[in-house]
């Protein structure tokens, strides 16, 4: 076996440590200084692998979020688009069946606002949440165009027959008289004042403020402007065709007798006059000369047939 010497020298003193070692402890040491360096490289990869990674995951983690919030947005544009859309079929309907035309076909609407998913596309639908929900968006988006494209012979025709009927749909009341919180139904209910059971209210009351603005629903002429023992300041407006509405309990009137009236003219203020338990205002609508519900000549959110 071959053996090599050490000399090991002390720092600041004359002693020297002689040490016999045998040769293959040198070779073996250059093998372990090797494998130290080795493992510091891969040390160092493994570090710097680690931070890229974590770099690239919060990257793509905050990527996410900011893809989330923006589908977030686009959805709530979606759903207000899609509720909108649903307010005006309904309005549309409520306008067929006030003018007296035949109600939109919904199975017709709802034609062609679907359609086959290939499986390639459904697959990956399946395994991305995100392509899921954009892919979701874009069919609602598709279903709300496909409806309305279908429907736009019926919103044409009845475009059409308002234009036509412009001048007779200036006489039909179709707005509310003013604003304020429905107090008392059209119908027998027990009165107020009297505590009669039974007695029939020809008309609604809309309750608010005493000096409230009370408005024309449409064009006509005042023929009834006057004090009444019931009913305080009282007004009947003559829209013409056998229609008629009548204003009840007023604070003031602003009109006077065979005064020609506009739509959203002001009329009156509402107050508390005849017998009345509080500041509102008793409204009525007669068809032939007798009283029927003012409600489904109320159109809602403020629309108007003018």
């Amino acid at each position: 076996m071959n053996i090599v010497k050490a000399s090991i020298h002390f720092q600041k003193s004359s002693r020297v440590l002689t040490v016999k070692v045998p040769s293959f402890v040198l070779r073996t040491s250059v093998f372990v200084r090797v494998v130290l360096v080795i493992g510091f490289i891969l040390f160092v990869v493994q570090m710097l692998s680690t931070t890229v990674y974590d770099g690239a995951l919060n990257h793509a983690f905050s990527s996410r979020q900011k893809l989330n919030k923006e589908l977030s947005q686009i959805q709530s544009t979606v759903d207000y688009i899609s509720n909108t859309s649903k307010d005006f079929f309904s309005a549309e309907k409520m306008l067929h069946a006030k003018l007296g035309l035949p109600l939109p076909d919904e199975a017709s609407r709802n034609l062609s606002t679907g359609g086959h998913i290939a499986l390639d596309v459904q697959l990956l639908r399946n395994t991305s949440p995100v392509f899921e929900r954009t892919a979701q968006m874009h069919e609602d988006v598709w279903r709300i165009f496909g409806k309305i494209q279908n429907n736009e012979k019926s919103f044409d025709a009845l475009t059409k027959y308002i234009d036509q009927n412009r001048s007779v749909l200036r006489y039909i009341p179709s707005i509310s008289p003013t604003s304020g919180r429905y107090a008392s139904a059209f119908g027998p209910r027990i009165h107020p004042v009297t505590g009669e059971i039974g007695k029939m209210h020809q008309g609604i009351d809309i309750a608010n403020d005493r000096w409230t603005p009370v408005y024309a629903p449409a064009d006509g002429v005042i023929e009834i402007s006057q004090l009444s023992s019931s009913f305080g300041n009282f007004i009947v407006l003559n829209h013409g065709n056998g229609i008629k509405t009548r204003y009840g309990h007023l604070q003031l009137s602003a009109v006077t007798p065979g005064q020609f009236i506009h739509r959203y003219q002001i009329l009156g203020y509402m107050g508390n006059t005849g017998r009345s338990v509080g500041p509102h205002l008793h409204y009525e609508v007669w068809l032939n000369n007798r009283p029927v519900n003012p409600l489904p000549y109320i159109l809602p959110n403020d629309y108007v047939v003018d």
